[in-house]
């Protein structure tokens, strides 16, 4: 398979982000020692959860019910939730932020979506948000892509985010550092956050071709390829804007073929 044209996004914009920060704003882990980690997801995370935000309100209709897969630390479920969608989450330990999602009435289910089922019926859920989980994964994606699969309906979407293996700043530190950009601080980092957060660190990056290959041989149709993650300096920078294909992150909308419940975004 060929790589498949796409666009970039722009910057969220400033509506977006005030969401994305009432949100942050009620969100705390119940564990003192998870308190860094979250402070920093935040901070270096709040741009893309805006973006997100945005894509769902492109996407999918308001009202629909959205899964939110691999949740914590639960930003993108609660400010959902405020919009006006029906959201359930799955996360591997939601004792994590028990207090959090108890306090914002969130419905999230504990599930270990390596190895376990969705806990949802067939067909059930409208769209299923799969944002930067997808590089996470170390046991059986298919496994995993192929419980999403299970719970759409026909015509749901799925919206999944990932960073993007060539994107120039990655190419740029593989080429400066000998390290994948993915795994940054070292792969034993990585694993070891098995047992400080509780969750898998990065296992690797993967390109668009890749990713739409392996959603193809699910079963799902690729609707849009959006790449993202705003543009760098210098010599970098100026290549992000004339090759988006470069930027460090993507998302792909895919579709559970069959009939649609609702009229979906461009």
């Amino acid at each position: 398979m060929t790589a498949r044209k796409g666009t970039a996004l722009p910057r969220p914009g400033p509506s977006s982000l005030a969401i994305i920060d009432q949100a942050i704003a009620r969100i705390r882990p119940d564990d003192e020692e998870l308190r860094g980690w979250t402070k920093n997801y935040f901070q270096e995370h709040r741009k893309r959860f805006a973006v997100d935000l945005e894509l769902v309100a492109r996407f999918v209709p308001a009202e629909s019910l959205v899964l939110d897969v691999g949740a914590a630390p639960y930003v993108i479920t609660t400010a959902l939730q405020a919009q006006a969608y029906q959201v359930a989450a799955v996360d591997v330990n939601p004792s994590r932020f028990a207090a959090a999602i108890s306090d914002l009435a969130l419905t999230v289910h504990a599930c270990d979506i390596e190895c376990e089922a969705l806990p949802f019926e067939d067909a059930s859920v409208d769209a299923v948000l799969f944002n930067e989980l997808f590089e996470h994964l170390r046991i059986d994606p298919i496994h995993t892509l192929e419980e999403v699969y299970r719970v759409l309906k026909p015509g749901g979407l799925l919206l999944l985010s990932t960073p993007n293996l060539r994107s120039f700043r990655g190419l740029k530190n593989l080429l400066l550092k000998d390290q994948a950009l993915s795994v940054s601080g070292g792969v034993y980092r990585q694993y070891e956050k098995l047992r400080t957060l509780g969750h898998m660190g990065h296992v690797r990056e993967y390109t668009t071709t890749e990713t739409i290959a392996f959603l193809d041989q699910i079963g799902f149709a690729i609707e849009a390829l959006l790449y993202r993650g705003g543009h760098g300096r210098g010599i970098v920078g100026l290549a992000e804007r004339l090759a988006p294909s470069f930027l460090p992150f993507f998302s792909i909308v895919a579709q559970r073929p069959g009939q649609a419940s609702g009229h979906h975004g461009p």
